[in-house]
């Protein structure tokens, strides 16, 4: 076999671990509200709110502190295989256990287990210096993965209205399976990446100092995307129950709702939970076969103003369409933000490792505000009043991206040493 046959192979099983543990993550993250909400006492949007800030006040925390340790791995893929022992023996244990401060010990388990996953996978996939590949092995893997967030809540919430423990069990049979795929994976990925290991010199793309231009501004929108993501992950399920028990939701705007829709809430929120993956992985494939999006930045500002108005409308509307098409929107928002921010990230292969760490960071911390502070909001106020507020937060957020690019498009120096930018 080629070493390019072999590295194909290799990252075809990675793209298989990173869709199964992604599809792990997202069976009980459509279970847990409803868990929380149907069999923890006092359970509500607060608690569930607290509950994902912890799993991403976790997540972010573990990404910073290991960014260094783990760049220095000969196999890098050592951290995961610990990662995901951790994720298997706390993820799966939820509802067997009917107390508040047991959900939020196994959130930071599991969750110390994913941030020695994530950073380390795309250190692994990204480590091509040439952009063309870098790019192709970073889009299959997140198309990998976003698919396993699509499929996923389709197969879970009706699992959840058979058995709630269900979800958890079938979560840890294919997380279980992951771990054995990584098992077989080398430790490093291309021979790029070990001629780099061994202290030779990389080729750097001639744009690679454009980087740092867009670095940041997209950095925002990935903290803001997730955010957003979270935000409807933690805080609409009840508002969405809440319709279905009494008999408010409709597909467009009829006067009296179908039979349909009178029942099995976890089913129903199950589809526009499916849209918002979808849309990710729809972004994610257009990104893979195109350049639009590259080195633009007023592609992230339009992205957001579409979220900001899918925001809004989901504070107001009552039709199950335009419900499912609005987190098609946001999740689109998201595959863009995310895709392009990893890019980005891991465009200097020097840094690749530090700023995907960083990066995945920022993807937890937009989780933390998006369910902490955002669910205690929800649970205060309600829906209507707090996603205008978040209306007007994305607005803010644009405007700060867009004097962030401004400046340092206006204050950048390109100083170069051996065909780097000093300044990214």
């Amino acid at each position: 076999m080629s070493n390019n046959e072999g590295e194909r192979k290799y990252l075809f099983l990675m793209c298989i671990v990173g869709f199964l543990i992604d599809f792990a993550i997202m069976v009980g993250v459509v279970s847990l509200p409803f868990l929380v909400l149907d069999h923890l006492s006092g359970g509500n949007t607060s608690i569930s709110g607290k509950i994902f800030a912890v799993q991403m006040g976790t997540y972010t925390l573990a990404c910073l502190l290991m960014a260094g340790i783990v760049r220095k791995s000969k196999n890098i893929l050592i951290w995961p295989q610990i990662g995901l022992c951790l994720f298997i023996f706390s993820y799966p244990l939820f509802p067997f256990f009917n107390n508040a401060h047991a959900y939020y010990l196994f959130s930071m388990i599991s969750f110390i287990g994913m941030a020695l996953c994530w950073p380390a996978f795309y250190a692994w996939v990204g480590s091509s210096s040439d952009e063309r590949n870098r790019q192709f092995s970073l889009a299959v893997f997140n198309i990998a993965w976003s698919m396993g967030f699509t499929v996923s809540p389709l197969i879970a919430g009706p699992m959840y209205d058979f058995d709630y423990r269900a979800p958890y069990l079938f979560l840890l049979v294919i997380s279980l399976v992951s771990l054995v795929i990584l098992f077989i994976l080398p430790g490093r990925w291309t021979s790029e990446e070990v001629a780099k290991s061994e202290g030779e010199d990389l080729i750097v793309d001639a744009d690679a100092k454009l980087n740092g231009t867009y670095l940041y501004p997209f950095w925002i929108g990935v903290f803001l995307s997730n955010l957003l993501v979270v935000m409807l992950r933690a805080t609409y399920p009840e508002h969405f129950k809440n319709m279905v028990e009494n008999g408010l939701l409709r597909f467009f705007a009829e006067d009296s709702p179908s039979h349909i829709l009178l029942s099995n809430p976890a089913t129903k929120f199950s589809w526009p939970s499916a849209l918002l993956s979808l849309g990710t992985a729809g972004l994610f494939l257009a990104m893979a076969k195109g350049n639009f999006w590259k080195y633009r930045v007023s592609i992230l500002f339009i992205s957001q103003l579409l979220s900001a108005l899918a925001v809004l409308l989901l504070a107001f509307t009552k039709s199950l369409v335009i419900i499912c098409l609005c987190f098609g929107i946001i999740g689109a928002n998201h595959g863009l933000t995310f895709f392009a921010s990893t890019f980005y990230s891991v465009h200097n292969p020097e840094l690749s490792h530090r700023r995907a760490s960083i990066n995945e960071g920022l993807v937890g911390l937009g989780g933390v505000v998006g369910s902490l502070a955002l669910g205690s909001l929800v649970n205060s106020c309600g829906v209507l009043v707090s996603y205008k507020i978040v209306f007007g937060m994305i607005i803010l957020l644009i405007v700060i991206e867009l004097l962030v690019f401004i400046f340092i498009k206006n204050n950048r120096r390109s100083v170069t040493y051996n065909g780097w930018d000093r300044n990214k």
